[in-house]
C-alpha cells in the first residue's frame, strides 16, 4: 500500500493502537526504549522491512527515514550483509570463545578510520563509551570528563546529564546525581570556556565531533582543530563520539572529513548495518592498558558472531562503493532539505531544516537553527506532532525531527517524500489559521 494514497485516518493506527494496549500489559511503557513510545499519532508495529520501506501489522508502507535510529546505512535488510549473518548462523550462535572475525573486523576499523591502530568490541554505543572514558582515565591516571551540552553520549548514569540549556543535572528521575560529579559540562564551540575549564585533574575531552544528535551542526571553523591542540599539549584524551557519524558521514567517519585524529574513538550504529556492536578504538599508547589486559573489558556478548559478521559484511560493502555510496546520499539529502525549507516557507510555516551529510533535522517554531542554544527557541512539541502529520502519510522520521538517508532511498523516494511534506505543511498552515 502506497502511504501517500492514504488520507490522514484514525483507522490506519487500529492495529497499532491495539498491540499498545496489548503490550502495555507486560512490556514496560509498551515499548524496548522509551522513545519509540512516543510516536505520534501511535508508535507503529513494524512488520516487515525492506530497502528503504517499512510495513506496518496492518500492511501499512511507510518510507523511513527513522533508519533504525541511525545503524540502517545500507537501508533495510541489504543481501549482503543478510547473506553473511545467515552464513555465520549456519557455523553456531556462539561460543566462549575467540573467532576469526574479531580480527578480521579490527583490521577493517584499522584500515578505514584514521584514530584506529587497536579495537575493543562491545555491544552497543552506550557501553562502548563507557569503555572509552575508563580506557582514557586509565591511560591518563586521571579521572574528570569534559563533555559538551546537547552531546548524547549513551544513557548510562555516569554520563548522561540532561545537558538541556540550563540544566546540567540527571537527564531523568532515578538516575544518581553523584555518578555525574566527574563531568565537567561547558557549551559546545566555545574554546575560552574549554581552556579555562581544563585542569590537570581532567583525563579527557570527549565530545560529538560533527553533533547529529543536537541538531545536526558542524563545530565551528577552527574549533575541533584547537580542541585537538589543547588536549595534545596536555596530555587529555581526546575522544571522539562517533556512534552516530562512523561509517555514516564518511568511509572514515566525521574525523576523515575534518580532517582531525582523535586519540580514542566510540563507534557502533552504522557498522553493523542493524546488528548491535559497539567498538573502542584508538591508537596504540592510549589503548595499551587494554591491550595488555591490564585494564578490565568485559562482557557476554562482546564480539558475538552475528554482529561482527553484519558489520564486516557492512564495512566491506561501503569500502568498495564509498565512491558511490556517500556522494549520491549526501546529494540526496540536500536535495531534500532544500526542498522542505522551499516548502515551509511557501506555506508560511517555521521550520529550520539543518543537515549533515545523509542526516538531517527539522525543527519547527523558527527559521534557523544555528548553535544548540537555538534549540531552547524550537517547539519539538509541535516538530514531533509535525511528524505525526508525516507518518499519517507513509513517511516515518524519528519524532524529534531528525531523518537519516540510506544507500536503498531513490529518486521515487525522495519525489514522493517531497509531495508528502508539502501536505503535511499545507496542514500545519491551516491548522495555525
Amino acid at each position: 500500500m502506497n502511504g501517500s494514497d492514504m488520507e490522514p485516518d484514525a483507522d490506519r493506527f487500529a492495529k497499532a493502537n491495539e498491540y499498545r494496549a496489548r503490550a502495555m500489559k507486560t512490556v514496560s511503557f509498551g515499548v524496548s526504549s522509551t522513545p519509540r513510545g512516543r510516536q505520534q499519532p501511535a508508535p507503529i508495529v513494524a512488520d516487515f522491512a525492506r530497502g528503504a520501506h517499512v510495513w506496518d501489522n496492518a500492511g501499512n508502507r511507510y518510507i523511513d527515514y527513522s533508519a533504525g535510529y541511525g545503524p540502517l546505512i545500507l537501508g533495510h535488510s541489504p543481501a549482503c550483509v543478510i547473506d553473511a549473518v545467515k552464513a555465520e548462523l549456519d557455523r553456531g550462535l556462539r561460543t566462549a570463545s575467540v573467532h576469526a572475525g574479531e580480527a578480521a573486523l579490527a583490521e577493517l576499523v584499522c584500515e578505514t578510520l584514521p584514530s584506529a591502530q587497536k579495537c575493543a568490541f562491545v555491544s552497543s554505543g552506550s557501553e562502548a563509551i563507557q569503555l572509552a572514558l575508563r580506557v582514557a582515565r586509565a591511560a591518563t591516571g586521571r579521572t574528570r570528563i569534559v563533555k559538551f551540552r546537547g552531546h548524547y553520549h549513551g544513557w548510562l548514569d555516569t554520563i548522561h546529564a540532561a545537558g538541556s540549556v540550563g540544566n546540567d543535572g540527571p537527564s531523568t528521575i532515578g538516575q544518581d546525581p553523584a555518578a555525574l560529579e566527574s563531568l565537567t559540562i561547558i557549551d559546545w564551540g566555545d574554546i575560552d570556556a574549554l581552556r579555562t575549564a581544563l585542569t590537570a585533574e581532567h583525563a579527557a575531552v570527549i565530545l560529538e565531533p560533527i553533533a547529529v544528535n543536537g541538531g545536526c551542526f558542524m563545530p565551528r571553523e577552527g574549533f575541533i582543530e584547537e580542541v585537538r591542540r589543547l588536549t595534545a599539549e596536555r596530555g587529555i584524551a581526546l575522544i571522539f563520539d562517533e556512534v552516530i557519524t562512523g561509517y555514516r558521514l564518511s568511509l572514515g567517519g566525521a574525523q576523515a572529513v575534518l580532517g582531525v585524529t582523535p586519540d580514542i574513538s566510540v563507534i557502533g550504529k552504522a557498522m553493523g548495518a542493524g546488528l548491535p556492536i559497539g567498538a573502542v578504538v584508538g591508537s596504540d599508547a592510549f589503548m595499551e592498558p587494554v591491550s595488555t589486559g591490564r585494564l578490565l573489558h568485559r562482557g557476554t556478548f562482546n564480539g558475538n558472531p552475528l554482529s561482527v559478521a553484519a558489520s564486516i559484511a557492512c564495512i566491506s560493502h561501503l569500502s568498495d562503493n564509498a565512491g558511490e555510496i556517500y556522494p549520491r546520499i549526501d546529494a540526496m539529502t540536500a536535495q531534500l532539505q532544500e526542498y522542505v525549507r522551499q516548502s515551509a516557507a511557501r506555506h508560511g510555516v517555521a521550520c529550520a531544516v539543518n543537515r549533515t551529510g545523509s542526516a538531517m533535522q527539522i525543527a519547527l517554531g523558527l527559521t534557523e537553527m544555528t548553535t544548540f542554544a537555538d534549540t531552547a527557541k524550537a517547539d519539538f512539541a509541535r516538530t514531533q506532532r509535525f511528524a505525526g502529520k508525516l507518518l499519517s502519510r507513509g513517511i516515518q522520521i524519528i519524532g524529534r525531527g531528525l531523518l537519516y538517508m540510506t544507500d536503498a532511498h531513490g529518486d521515487d523516494d525522495i519525489a514522493e517524500t517531497m509531495s508528502v511534506f508539502d501536505e503535511a505543511f499545507a496542514q500545519e498552515a491551516a491548522e495555525q489559521g
